[in-house]
């Protein structure tokens, strides 16, 4: 009974989620037929995921009727672009020679191996800088090429589509041709984007710094705080005036873009914020009408597993499998060692592993072991076999496994992993490990724990059921704000602190008035009090003198 009653629960959630996002849809479809979107791709530092989670949101719009654009460099190998995810391209011409051509090639493809360096050496390392410098040169380049410009000018677009990374190209190239335009990140924090260009309070108090101090959660001690104050009022500013500021008021001098607007001005003429984030996950935090929370709009349908993996899975019996992937960014762990570490502690474990590796077979593969250079990582964690995902704490896959209520070990790499990987520990889902301090010990401890502690399983599906009880799905609540704006713009949902300065949205005029109007009240009680005093001594000395 209690079965029957746990089916027909969850069929009327199906059916209402359907409900409701075929309801979202149809208002949405009102009186917004055919937009026309820019989705730029000319950034060398976006990754296939960057360009998965933008291609499934314009993927959607195409099949709404709408029109995407999407801007390319000619001759670039650009991974992770969804089919039908735009309708027309315009390709900006390759300006690298085919020596900078290999050379990107082997940045990108060496990127893997800062793995397993320390903070300092990946700071020293000078391949994530050359890559930032060539996203520089790109957007030098689109901007030098003015036949293109004028071309996309003529197109006379709606809305153009980005995911800020480390550079603020695609905002420039918004106010230079005069379109509003739509962030999507995966986390509530980037470099180049971050709450304050929607004017989003976010008190040190209880609202962590992420980018630097991943370790901190909503409830700091006061030497924490004072640690998220430094680095939010500190190293946040030099940040922003590096990467921010800086750049865009170079290429507004360089090339006389819109000189009327300030850096912070053109930022955030953003309407809406799509953030791959959900409460199932996040802490609890003031946020604006356009920021839009749509973690797990990636997530598809999951499918039956291919005849040789089920057969694999399948075999494991009660004790189930474990999935271990990178992600599309990094092939391996990066060092042999750590290779074989990973095979001894998985041959000794009563479940069965499936590794996504690329390289030499390791020392010592187990039976139980199967490596692939590929995995169908969402319908191998729809598989009510899987018991456990050793991730690198990349957004979508945190979802993923969030949403079939998977527990995680997680060893994030940079970006936002290492605070993805703090809210999962922190949300008792899964635990997290230091690349630079993996040893064979934590790391089977951890693998141990995760599988033989249920209250880890218990806090994942917690989890996936927060992510899963909504009126409609992340996707089509994407599609829905996107749709919303195009028809009626992004200014009723705007905060006016984007308008403000520092001291009028601080109040600190407001306070100087007050204190100027109380010491005023002070003094002339003062005067008043004096006064009084005064006569009283006199009339004393009056008395005595009679």
């Amino acid at each position: 009974m209690n079965d029957m009653n746990h089916f027909r629960r969850k069929a009327s959630l199906k059916l209402n989620l359907s409900y409701w996002s075929f309801f979202l849809l149809l208002v949405s479809s009102q009186s917004c037929n055919g937009a026309r979107f820019l989705l730029p791709s000319i950034k060398l530092m976006r990754t296939p995921s960057h360009h998965i989670a933008l291609t499934t949101i314009t993927q959607a719009l195409v099949q709404r009727g709408h029109d995407v654009t999407l801007l390319i460099i000619d001759n670039l190998n650009v991974g992770g672009l969804l089919p039908d995810s735009y309708t027309s391209k315009i390709t900006l011409p390759n300006p690298m020679t085919e020596e900078e051509l290999q050379e990107l090639d082997y940045l990108r493809n060496t990127l893997s191996e800062m793995i397993n360096m320390t903070k300092l050496e990946v700071m020293q390392d000078p391949r994530p800088w050359k890559l930032s410098g060539l996203d520089a040169f790109a957007c030098d380049e689109l901007f030098k090429n003015t036949g293109l410009l004028e071309q996309l000018q003529r197109e006379r677009f709606d809305k153009l589509i980005t995911f800020p990374v480390m550079d603020t190209c695609d905002t420039v190239l918004a106010a230079y041709l005069d379109i509003p335009y739509i962030v999507l990140t995966g986390t509530r924090r980037v470099v180049s984007f971050h709450e304050g260009m929607l004017g989003i309070p976010t008190p040190v108090s209880y609202v962590p710094f992420s980018i630097f101090t991943p370790e901190l959660g909503d409830r700091m001690t006061f030497f924490q705080r004072v640690k998220n104050a430094v680095m939010f009022y500190g190293v946040h500013v030099i940040i922003e005036y590096f990467s921010i500021y800086r750049p865009i008021r170079q290429m507004q001098r360089t090339y006389g873009i819109r000189p009327d607007l300030t850096p912070w001005q053109m930022i955030s003429r953003a309407e809406l914020w799509l953030c791959h984030n959900t409460w199932a996950l996040e802490y609890p935090r003031p946020i604006a009408p356009n920021w839009i929370p749509i973690g797990g709009f990636t997530i598809k349908e999951p499918k039956p597993l291919p005849e040789d993996l089920e057969t694999f899975v399948e075999g494991s019996g009660e004790h189930g499998f474990v999935i271990f992937t990178l992600g599309s960014s990094a092939n391996n762990i990066g060092s042999n060692a750590l290779t074989d570490i990973f095979s001894k502690v998985f041959s000794e474990l009563s479940q069965r592993v499936i590794w996504r590796y690329v390289g030499p077979t390791p020392r010592y593969l187990g039976n139980n072991t199967l490596i692939s250079d590929w995995l169908p990582q969402n319908d191998l964690l729809a598989h009510p076999k899987a018991r456990l995902l050793i991730y690198h704490a990349g957004s979508a896959g945190v979802h993923e496994a969030i949403n079939q209520g998977v527990p995680m070990l997680l060893m994030p790499l940079g970006g936002d992993q290492p605070p993805n990987a703090h809210l999962v520990e922190a949300k008792g889902m899964g635990l997290a490990l230091d690349v630079n301090d993996l040893d064979e010990d934590r790391i089977r401890t951890s693998i141990n724990t995760l599988l033989n502690d249920e209250s880890y399983k218990i806090n994942a599906k917690r989890a996936s059921g927060i992510l899963r009880d909504q009126l409609a799905s992340p996707l089509d609540t994407a599609v829905f704000w996107i749709e919303h704006v195009v028809k009626y713009g992004g200014d009723h949902l705007r905060l006016r602190s984007t308008e403000m300065g520092f001291i009028q949205l601080n109040s600190l005029d407001v306070v100087a008035f007050l204190v100027v109007l109380l010491l005023i009240g002070l003094y002339i009680d003062y005067l008043m009090i004096r006064g009084c005093y005064r006569c009283l001594c006199r009339k004393t000395v009056k008395q005595k003198s009679d």
